[in-house]
């Protein structure tokens, strides 16, 4: 099965089988953001790669597209999501470790669980059961294709300005690809859009004119698809909205200085800018690349 098999129509969203089975679309939008919230966390005490905490997300939107809420709960499913990513991404951690993480991470508490606990047992138990639910219900397509590769390949290859502005610009856009996995736009959008839409919204919070960093590169890439780059960076947007303000953050509200959730930090140095959000995405020094040149897919 192709990547392109698990892009739906907007109307699907509307027709998946959670609200089949009665939820509305604000509980599993809220569900399936809370899902992920699970995996991050996990995955950050287990010091999962960034990539690995990518690909379960979207193992766990793409179920989600194939089983309800109702009969599974997000907690079991982003439990065996982050197991099976662990192996397809080869940085696998010892099913012990991965065990305790999830247990302690459930329980809202700290709890303390060894191999011959009731605890223990239980979720081990139900996270080999649950992988092969997950398994099936992906149709054994464990193919996943990232944002992260286009963005790094497009500023590699066509940035003109001086390092650190480049630098600057990746890691908010990097920032911005780790909050849209709380989202379904890996479910609506293929991956170039979902990069592209990134990299426009970290230019306007940077102040930075793409048109002069990246040139001709730019306008081809943004005008043809120009209407899809911005209703995925405003479904990246809305998630920053404050409860009071269900309106949602529109492009042309947007001020220079303003942060994703996924904050970045530089080694040993402030924050630079400030956050209207905690989304709990991991912080990592450096943009992650994959070691086999992969990132390199640009013309």
């Amino acid at each position: 099965m192709s990547n392109s098999q698990w892009i739906f129509p907007k109307e699907e969203m509307y027709r998946t089988p959670s609200l089949m089975a009665g939820l509305t679309y604000q509980n599993e939008k809220e569900s399936r953001s809370k899902g992920i919230s699970f995996i991050v966390t996990v995955g950050m005490q287990l010091k999962l790669p960034q990539l690995t905490l990518a690909t379960a997300s979207i193992f766990f939107h793409r179920f989600y597209m194939r089983r309800s809420l109702k009969d599974y709960k997000f907690y079991d499913i982003g439990a065996a999501c982050l197991y099976l990513a662990s192996k397809t991404e080869e940085s696998t951690r010892k099913f012990k470790d991965v065990i305790i993480a999830v247990a302690q991470k459930a329980a809202k508490r700290e709890i303390q669980i060894d191999e011959s606990s009731r605890e223990f047992r239980l979720w081990k138990d139900n996270i080999i059961f649950t992988e092969e639910l997950l398994l099936e219900a992906l149709c054994f397509d464990l193919s996943v294709e990232h944002p992260y590769v286009f963005m790094l390949s497009l500023f590699d290859n066509h940035y003109r300005k001086d390092h650190e502005r480049s630098r600057k610009l990746q890691h908010v856009a990097w920032a911005f690809i780790n909050d849209s996995l709380r989202t379904t736009l890996c479910l609506l959008y293929p991956p170039k859009i979902i990069a592209l839409a990134a990299i426009h919204i970290a230019a306007k919070y940077l102040d930075e004119n793409l048109n002069e960093g990246l040139g001709d590169i730019w306008r081809e890439l943004f005008e043809p698809d120009v209407q899809d780059i911005l209703d995925a960076a405003n479904e990246i947007l809305d998630q920053y909205t404050q409860v009071s303000q269900r309106g949602g953050r529109s492009m042309d509200k947007m001020m220079p200085g303003s942060k994703p959730g996924s904050e970045y930090q530089e080694n040993g140095t402030p924050l630079y800018l400030n956050s209207p959000a905690k989304l709990a995405t991991p912080m990592y020094s450096e943009p992650e690349r994959q070691a086999n040149g992969e990132h390199n897919v640009m013309p």
